[in-house]
């Protein structure tokens, strides 16, 4: 069989290749070839971890990493699930070979543009009707079935498990990164080792987990924004809602406090975003996955001085208002 993939044995040789349209473009026409769909103009899709690929404005091709068997299976298995108008429809998956092993996924093209590329062109009141429309579609998915997931850890000391890994990977990075101070490194391992994790009722839900500003795709209809898509489900967690809210926090909304609120009270009405509500997410914050690349994308932006731990809640948090 003829090759069009060079060998790759690492992240690095990843990154010089994954978003190579013309690289791809072979291995692209083939497999929609393999599931009868003609394949006339493959653009380069919004890079991310995956290698994607739009095929004629009307699929999508997404092929998985070697190094993450696991996201396929799992993003895969959230399309097979959940049924939402929010969620493009999963057209397809298979593996492809070409030296090694390429799973992907098959999914109908949505038109939209990402929130990041427009958020400063949506008026207040536009934005908290997005809200709105985001928190219902999100009470709507969490409320999803989980018991028939194959692929995801389903128990709440799998997830207390997890979160205490995230927390440790997250803490030794900020540490390593040297722009927190040592009382507030201290103040901050202090304050994780003394989480006592969730309630044994805390209920679990199948999480996006990764709700940034590029995964939330609008279209204007009508002169308004509206939702087109909520996409890239690779990230996707077995757990507790609150943990959804951290990349919703920091990237989608930007640390805007109505439109974040907006979507919470859609989400669910009796939520009260008090002072308990905003320690949670500041913890949750370095109890995620991304928690220190979070941490270190905002700082790069205006190198605050935190020399405490009240002056990285206040930092990171402190424009939530606190709610009566």
């Amino acid at each position: 069989m003829t090759s069009f993939l060079p060998p790759i044995n690492n992240w690095s040789d990843w990154s010089a290749m994954f978003t190579d349209a013309a690289l791809w473009q072979p291995v692209v026409r083939r497999i929609c070839r393999q599931h009868g769909l003609t394949a006339g103009t493959v653009k380069a899709g919004f890079p991310g971890t995956c290698a994607v690929f739009v095929v004629d404005e009307q699929v999508v091709v997404k092929l998985y990493p070697p190094m993450l068997p696991q996201d396929f299976l799992r993003e895969r298995e959230v399309y097979q699930t959940l049924q939402h108008p929010f969620l493009p429809p999963l057209l397809g998956d298979g593996v492809y070979a070409d030296r090694i092993e390429w799973p992907y996924l098959l999914l109908s093209f949505r038109a939209g543009r990402p929130i990041r590329e427009v958020f400063d062109e949506i008026a207040p009141a536009q934005r908290l009707a997005l809200g709105q429309e985001l928190g219902t579609a999100l009470r709507q998915l969490h409320a999803a079935p989980i018991s028939g997931l194959r692929h995801f850890e389903m128990s709440p000391q799998a997830w207390q498990r997890q979160l205490r890994q995230n927390a440790a990977a997250n803490l030794a990075k900020l540490r390593d990164a040297g722009y927190l101070t040592a009382v507030t490194i201290n103040e901050l391992a202090e304050m994780m080792q003394g989480w006592q994790g969730e309630r044994p009722s805390s209920p679990l839900h199948l999480l996006n987990a990764d709700l940034t500003e590029d995964h939330l795709l609008l279209r204007r209809e009508a002169g308004r924004w509206r939702i087109a898509a909520l996409i890239d489900w690779a990230d996707a967690e077995v757990g507790t809602a609150v943990y959804d809210w951290i990349a919703l926090w920091y990237s989608l909304c930007r640390r805007d406090a109505a439109f974040f609120r907006a979507i919470l009270h859609a989400y669910d009405p009796t939520l009260r975003l008090d002072a308990a509500f905003r320690r949670q997410l500041f913890t949750y914050t370095f109890l995620h996955r991304f928690g220190a690349a979070i941490v270190d994308y905002l700082w790069q932006q205006d190198m605050s001085t935190l020399r405490s731990l009240a002056d990285l809640e206040e930092w990171l948090v402190g424009s939530l208002s606190i709610e009566g």
